[in-house]
């Protein structure tokens, strides 16, 4: 009995340690698998990254400066949102483009931001973006190519020391700080590569979603400077200046005013309207027959006359929207109270020929520095008379020397306003000759046809 009753006690035990001991098992099972499947989840993610290391590219930042000899520091340059701050960034970061672009690593260069504008004649400060695939070492001496591509790139707008570069490679989270102290004064889209006119297998990437400038106007020449009688405009100067090119050569120029939108004068037109024709160049400084932008339509004022050159403006609408870079920006529009007062200063911007009579045209942008003249002195019998209307203004000088002329058409006349912004004064429309005294440009006020322009084009 005493037998017969421990059986049965003993048996449970003995049945509940088998059970244990299963559980145990499985979980000892499951516990090994999880550490498999850990082991095996890592190396795979090892895997994938070292193909994706091996396949791909990485970026790679460096820090620089270098002295500008030519140049004259001012107070302006210590906020980079000024104007001043700006307008000479662009200029430096199309000059450190260019250097790229005629060196071994154009097609790793990415992208340059001028981050500080120091004294010692002007030092910019900034940050170049370099994109190597894995197939090229990154043990390439980057500052060795770029200091050799400075002495051999010459430019008439900087005056370089060429023995005060500096380039020193930095990690990513010191350029996003460098990057991050400014303001920044240009958005551009992620994946997006536009073309650069004028130069051959160039591309600049862009870096954001929308293609949005803080304000428009933010250009400027270099150094003020006296088209006939002008200079070179450095890359990014004049960012709103278009070539307008008929058939593949250059015949006008012109202005961006939105994304979409385009003044010009509306002479230009008189031989051919047909849109296929006409193709627009933006965002270079080199004059260039290569492929430009499709237009969608041309609107000439309706009260535009030939004869006299009366209301002479019309709109370019572009095939599909622009992506605003350093060197495409819009230029602010003059509103119908802008006051331009006589003896005021402006630039008249463009391709136009050298000489009165013609010639060839320039390869590089001209612009020359213009004084605004009365239109109670350009309507009278020692300029142009009757001719002159209240829709026109005159610019240029009494003794001549400096104008627009054949070519320049269309293009842009200037004028920084009290908010440090240019804004769209005039449009190169007609004069007698080039330069010759008592007879100055005539340029379309654009304050004038301001309304117009808003009920055409909604800008």
């Amino acid at each position: 009995m005493l037998s017969t009753s421990r059986s049965p006690r003993s048996g449970l035990p003995m049945k509940a340690s088998k059970h244990r001991n299963i559980v145990i098992a499985v979980s000892i099972i499951i516990f090994l698998l999880i550490i498999i499947a850990a082991v095996v989840s890592a190396i795979v993610i090892s895997v994938i990254r070292g193909t994706s290391s091996k396949s791909g590219s990485s970026l790679v930042y460096y820090s620089g400066s270098f002295r500008v000899l030519n140049l004259n520091y001012t107070e302006d340059y210590k906020r980079s949102s000024s104007l001043e701050f700006q307008s000479m960034a662009v200029q430096m970061e199309g000059f450190i483009y260019l250097i790229f672009n005629y060196s071994e690593l154009r097609s790793e260069y990415k992208k340059v931001q001028v981050v500080s504008l120091s004294p010692g004649s002007v030092i910019p400060g900034f940050v170049v973006t370099l994109n190597f695939d894995s197939s090229m070492s990154k043990n390439v001496s980057v500052q060795g190519i770029f200091s050799e591509s400075m002495r051999n790139t010459n430019t008439a707008q900087f005056n370089i020391d060429k023995n005060s570069l500096q380039l020193t490679e930095i990690t990513y989270d010191v350029a996003q700080n460098l990057l991050n102290s400014i303001s920044s004064y240009t958005h551009f889209s992620t994946s997006t590569q536009s073309t650069v006119p004028g130069y051959t297998n160039v591309r600049t990437t862009a870096q954001s979603t929308s293609q949005t400038v803080i304000d428009c106007g933010v250009g400027g020449p270099l150094i003020a400077s006296k088209i006939v009688g002008g200079t070179d405009a450095a890359l990014g100067t004049w960012p709103w200046q278009a070539s307008l090119h008929l058939n593949g050569n250059h015949v006008c120029g012109a202005s961006l005013i939105s994304n979409t939108w385009l003044t010009t004068a509306a002479h230009c037109f008189k031989s051919n309207k047909d849109v296929n024709a006409w193709t627009v160049i933006l965002g270079t400084n080199h004059l260039t027959s290569g492929s430009g932008l499709s237009i969608r339509t041309i609107v000439i004022h309706e009260n535009y006359t030939s004869g006299i050159v009366f209301n002479d403006i019309a709109l370019i609408e572009l095939s599909s929207p622009v992506y605003f870079t350093q060197y495409i920006q819009p230029v602010c529009l003059a509103d119908t109270l802008t006051a331009v007062p006589d003896n005021s200063s402006c630039y008249v911007t463009g391709w136009g020929t050298l000489t009165d009579g013609g010639g060839s045209l320039p390869s590089i942008l001209q612009q020359a520095q213009l004084m605004i003249i009365s239109t109670s002195l350009c309507s009278s019998s020692q300029m142009y008379g009757a001719i002159i209307k209240p829709s026109m203004i005159c610019a240029g000088y009494i003794e001549g020397k400096i104008d627009s002329c054949q070519g320049d058409s269309g293009g842009p006349l200037v004028a920084l306003q009290s908010n440090n912004r240019w804004s769209l004064i005039g449009i190169v429309s007609f004069g007698y000759g080039c330069a010759i005294a008592n007879k100055p440009g005539v340029y379309t006020r654009v304050t004038y046809f301001r309304n117009w322009i808003a009920q055409k084009s909604g800008i």
